[in-house]
């Protein structure tokens, strides 16, 4: 009896998750997000150090600037408005660790490799994005997803991460957001959107 209701309730996942599918698969996953881009001065390693103090200080705008944002065409006007606010806040952050760099801010749209972010992954191609120029931007560079939000799950150089992805809470609510071409990897099964 269990055996036959996990299966029936595994065929009403597969049919949910094919109509969630359809449902979004036109959608072009390099116009539905925003993402962030900071570029360090150099390799040195108190660049790069710095490059990840910038970053917190943006993502922390970004993300309170942001929170209201439903689109990623509404994040991007936002984003355009926010560019003296963006440089301002690098710049005080570089400061007030002694350097002085200049910054450089644009948004539009810029080539990215693929990145896996945990088990999501972004195939390589352009995306609107906030650039963050630090100093020369000669060095290695970090980037996240601004919108939909997924900058502030990780601190570190490598970007949003699910370090325990058997703690990972997977609802169908938040597959219909998932854009087309984004990828995730659960208990060693593939999606793509």
């Amino acid at each position: 009896m269990r055996k036959a209701l996990f299966s029936a309730f595994g065929i009403i996942l597969l049919f949910a998750l094919g109509y969630i599918y359809e449902d979004i698969r036109g959608i072009s996953l390099s116009e539905d997000v925003l993402r962030l881009h900071v570029i360090a001065h150099s390799d040195n390693p108190s660049d790069q150090q710095l490059k990840l103090e910038v970053k917190d200080q943006v993502v922390a705008q970004m993300r309170a600037a942001l929170v209201d944002a439903v689109s990623a065409t509404e994040a991007q006007e936002i984003a355009i408005r926010e560019i003296p606010a963006i440089k301002q806040c690098a710049e005080e952050t570089i400061a007030a660790r002694g350097y002085d760099y200049t910054v450089n801010v644009e948004i539009g749209r810029h080539d990215f490799p693929t990145k896996s972010y945990g088990n999501l992954v972004f195939p390589a191609g352009q995306y609107q994005a906030v650039r963050v120029i630090i100093g020369e931007g000669q060095g290695k560079n970090w980037w996240c997803v601004l919108f939909p939000p997924l900058c502030m799950v990780s601190s570190s150089d490598q970007g949003l991460s699910l370090d325990s992805p058997e703690k990972a809470e997977v609802s169908l609510k938040f597959l219909k957001f998932l854009p087309k071409g984004l990828q995730i990897t659960l208990k060693g099964q593939d999606y793509e959107g």
